[in-house]
C-alpha cells in the first residue's frame, strides 16, 4: 500500500481562460497534517476541490489513497467515472467549508445522521448511536435537539466536522475552517482540528492560521498564482523563508 494518501502531479485548472492551478505537484503521506497557505487567489481552495472532484482539474494527474480522482483508465484511456461512483469516492473524503453547509430545517443529530443513512444505510439507531459518539467528541453532546441557528458559529462547524467524521472518511479537506468565525471562536474549532492530527487523519487544511499550520501541520505549501512557490517543515518554511514572495505574505499575516 502507499505510504501517499493523496498525490497530486502537473494538476492544472482553468475558469474562463483564466490559468488558477498551473501544475501543481504535491504529496501527502497517510496520517499527516498538511496546511496550504497562500493570498486570496492563489488556487488553495480550488486544489482542495479538484482532490475530491467537486471541480474536474484540466490536466494532470491526482489520486486519492493509490485511485485515481474522478477517472479511470480503460483500454488506455482516461474515462471519467459516472456519478454513482463519484459520490462513492466523496463519501470516503470528509469536508469541512468556511460556511458550515448545515441543514438549517435539521436538528444538529438530525444533520449528522442523514449521511450515514441516506449514503452509507446505516440503521437510524445505529446512526444516532455514532452521531452522539461524536458530538461528545467535539463537545456538543448537550446540542443534539438544537438547530443550527440556535447555536454559535464554532459550534455550527465542529457540528460540520462530526457530521464528516461520521462518515468514517479516510481524509478530512478543511477550507478556511475558521475564517468565518468570531475570532473567540476560533481556538474551539482549532481545538478538535488538533485532537484529530493526534489520533492520526490524514488532512489538508487551507488556513491563515499560522500558529495552528505550525504546530500541528508536518508539510506546509505557499501557493501563489496557481503554483508552489515554497513547501517544507512549517518550523524552517514559517520562521526562515526563502523566496521574497512568501516573507512578503508572511510580513502580513503573522
Amino acid at each position: 500500500m502507499s505510504e501517499a494518501m493523496v498525490e497530486a502531479r502537473s494538476v492544472h485548472k482553468s475558469y474562463n481562460g483564466i490559468e488558477v492551478l498551473r501544475g501543481v505537484d504535491l504529496t501527502v503521506a497517510r496520517g499527516e497534517v498538511t496546511c496550504l497557505i497562500g493570498p486570496s487567489g492563489s488556487g488553495k481552495s480550488t486544489l482542495l476541490r479538484c482532490i475530491n472532484h467537486l471541480e474536474k482539474h484540466d490536466a494532470g494527474e491526482l489520486r486519492v489513497d493509490g485511485e485515481l480522482v474522478g477517472y479511470e483508465m480503460r483500454g488506455g484511456k482516461l474515462h471519467e467515472r459516472n456519478d454513482k461512483q463519484i459520490c462513492g469516492e466523496r463519501a470516503r473524503i470528509g469536508m469541512v467549508f468556511q460556511r458550515f453547509n448545515l441543514f438549517q430545517h435539521l436538528t444538529v443529530l438530525e444533520n449528522i445522521t442523514i449521511g450515514q443513512i441516506k449514503v452509507k444505510g446505516v440503521s437510524p439507531e445505529a446512526a444516532k448511536s455514532k452521531a452522539r459518539e461524536l458530538l461528545a467528541r467535539v463537545g456538543l453532546d448537550n446540542k443534539e435537539s438544537q438547530y443550527p441557528s440556535q447555536i454559535s458559529g464554532g459550534q455550527q462547524q465542529r457540528v460540520a466536522i462530526a457530521r464528516a467524521l461520521a462518515m468514517e472518511p479516510k481524509l478530512m479537506l478543511f477550507d478556511e475552517p475558521t475564517s468565518a468565525l468570531d475570532p473567540e471562536l476560533v481556538g474551539e474549532v482549532l481545538d478538535v482540528m488538533k485532537d484529530l492530527a493526534r489520533s492520526g487523519m490524514t488532512m489538508i487544511v487551507v488556513t491563515h492560521e499560522m500558529n495552528f499550520a505550525k504546530e500541528v501541520a508536518n508539510t506546509v505549501y505557499f501557493l501563489d498564482g496557481g503554483v508552489i512557490e515554497e513547501s517544507g517543515n512549517p518550523r524552517e518554511v514559517l520562521t526562515a523563508p526563502k523566496s521574497e514572495r512568501l516573507r512578503n505574505f508572511l510580513s502580513k499575516v503573522l
